[in-house]
């Protein structure tokens, strides 16, 4: 049997970014993903923000990244388009985009507009920790 070398851990160096109030966006390494994880209200004032660090995290860090939305309270429709074009992205850089831990409720908004993949929760999402 072969062993499943454990996940290495990375921190970004870069402060998480916080904007027009209580979103928080920042990122970690596992493995060869990245992970960003986001908390607070994705919207107007916030939508920047997150597609700026989608791009910093794509394009100079790792292109396979988890979008961690499990401490999101809300997210305006926007959000979809930046999850996809930071999808589009990642598989123009070699990599690929995934989200996890929303709920039932993003899949399906997904299904209408260009769909991401999404896992119910993080380990599932990340490709160190799923089981082959």
């Amino acid at each position: 049997m072969k062993a499943t070398p454990k996940p290495q851990v990375a921190r970004s160096v870069r402060p998480p970014t916080d904007a027009s109030g209580p979103f928080v966006c920042s990122w970690s390494a596992v493995g060869d993903c990245a992970v960003v994880r986001v908390a607070g209200a994705i919207d107007i004032g916030t939508l920047t923000s997150l597609a700026d660090e989608l791009k910093h995290v794509i394009t100079t860090k790792l292109p396979r990244l988890v979008v961690d939305l499990r401490r999101v309270t809300r997210m305006e429709a926007a959000a979809l388009d930046v999850l996809a074009d930071a999808h589009d992205l990642a598989v123009e850089n070699g990599g690929w985009l995934r989200t996890s831990g929303a709920g039932q409720w993003l899949p399906e908004l997904m299904r209408h507009t260009r769909p991401v993949a999404h896992y119910p929760n993080l380990a599932d999402a990340l490709p160190a920790y799923r089981r082959r």
